[in-house]
């Protein structure tokens, strides 16, 4: 009688004749949202990111597209800001926690929502979706490995956290939260790389069909890491990474129960295969054989990217200079700590973006910065400074300052100007060498003698 029941269950279970089982209610409305959010929100993703990928080999200015569509958009986005949400958008800044992003998935979780309603009611004697789940798995598994070799890339050629002079010279205390953790990373290039390269590895297995349920663990835990530190030290990408993270967890929501049962259940599991694309062999063959060749062409524009801001060459007069005297009209200045004028370093490092030359630092006696973009001469010994660059945002502002540089022998320089905030100024440095500060002398060692020093 047992044996009688289950079969007739069974059979009741199945549906369309072709032996298949039908999804759950749940699974079935669960995949129909999944397919119409990240669907969305992939499609949003690679528009976006695909012309900042090919800006950075050279071609096309980038952010021309991007800011046609957001402009479509913004109108939209701005008024449910502001009637629906209550948040002000002051700019269509994306890929950042702005009002602008937070609203943008507020309203892909409404369309999302209401398709998936609708979906639902003309959909719903239908018992599965096996041919639009291989076909969503294949969009989703590129819209997640892109974004994982866009990360990855930026962090095994280390571009996304570079090391940056000023913070030899800034004052912890005036450190941001970002700010300690882009640091602490910076600091140690090799656990950038690693970082980075877990990153790739959870791409690059997303690119084969077998692998996925590996890349899409691998995607949970690395994303997972990112979204805990984006929260806990209040980085700008916490809409950014919970996305990836939530992409990640839909991926993998097709193989939960054969990980649990393979690693706590102590039993054999079963094969999984997953529904092929197309009913040939060979047409099977060749997808697959596109898919690898289209995710490796992906991985080396990320690749070229990072590379060519990487090897961006050292600026002229890379360093970090210390102020021993400065005069304003002819007039010495004393070392005091409320003069809003006198400097106190200046440093010149590599660039935040390919476009700018170099970028330099203006360290003021509270400690303040001022920072710039600009150009150096060394022919002609002029330092013009074209844009001053907004802490924080990076917002350009765009200035006209000329400097004019001389050595007056090894490790010194001075610095004229003719017109800073509307004074003549003469300045002399020293030059500091910045492995002398302990941050970059310390090094690695196995073995420590010394007390314990923080």
């Amino acid at each position: 009688m047992v044996g009688a029941a289950e079969k007739v269950v069974a059979e009741t279970a199945r549906s369309e004749g072709s032996g298949e089982p039908r999804w759950q209610v749940l699974t079935r409305i669960g995949f129909r949202f999944g397919v119409c959010y990240f669907g969305l929100f992939g499609l949003a993703g690679v528009l976006g990111l695909i012309p900042i990928l090919l800006h950075g080999l050279g071609v096309g200015s980038g952010s021309g597209s991007v800011l046609g569509v957001l402009s479509l958009a913004r109108p939209p986005i701005e008024w449910t800001a502001s009637h629906v949400l209550g948040l002000s958008v002051t700019s269509t800044q994306v890929g950042s926690d702005s009002a602008f992003q937070w609203t943008a998935l507020f309203l892909l979780l409404v369309i999302a929502s209401v398709a998936t309603t609708v979906w639902s009611v003309v959909d719903r004697r239908r018992g599965r979706y096996t041919g639009l789940f291989a076909w969503t798995q294949v969009y989703l598994r590129f819209v997640l490995a892109l974004a994982m070799f866009y990360f990855g890339m930026a962090k095994a050629i280390p571009t996304q956290m570079p090391f940056v002079l000023n913070r030899l010279v800034e004052p912890y205390g005036n450190f941001s939260p970002e700010g300690v953790l882009w640091s602490q990373v910076s600091v140690s290039q090799p656990y950038e790389i690693a970082l980075g390269a877990a990153e790739l590895l959870a791409g690059v297995l997303l690119l084969v069909p077998r692998a996925t349920a590996a890349g899409a663990l691998l995607c949970v835990v690395d994303m997972t890491q990112v979204f805990l530190l984006n929260m806990t030290y209040d980085i700008r990408l916490k809409t950014v990474s919970s996305q990836f993270l939530l992409l990640s967890l839909f991926l993998l929501a097709p193989y939960a129960r054969r990980l649990l049962a393979a690693l706590f259940g102590g039993g054999a599991v079963p094969a999984f295969r997953p529904p092929s694309l197309f009913t040939s062999v060979r047409a099977n063959r060749i997808a697959l054989a596109v898919q690898l060749v289209v995710g490796l062409l992906l991985l080396a524009v990320t690749g070229a990217q990072n590379l060519r801001q990487w090897v961006r060459p050292t600026p002229e007069l890379y360093g970090i200079y210390q102020v021993d005297r400065f005069s304003s009209e002819g007039y010495a200045r004393d070392p005091l700590l409320t003069d809003e004028l006198r400097w106190r370093r200046v440093v010149v490092d590599r660039p935040f973006h390919v476009s700018d030359p170099v970028v330099i630092t203006i360290q003021h006696m509270d400690d303040s910065f001022e920072m710039y973009g600009g150009t150096i001469d060394p022919r002609k010994h002029f330092i013009d400074l074209h844009h001053r660059i907004t802490l924080g945002t990076y917002a350009e502002t765009p200035v006209r300052v000329r400097l004019t540089y001389w050595w007056p022998g090894p490790g010194r320089m001075i610095i004229d100007a003719d017109d800073y905030a509307g004074h003549r100024i003469h300045t002399s440095f020293t030059q500091l060498d910045p492995k002398s500060f302990p941050l970059l002398e310390r090094g690695f060692s196995w073995v420590q003698e010394q007390p314990y020093n923080r």
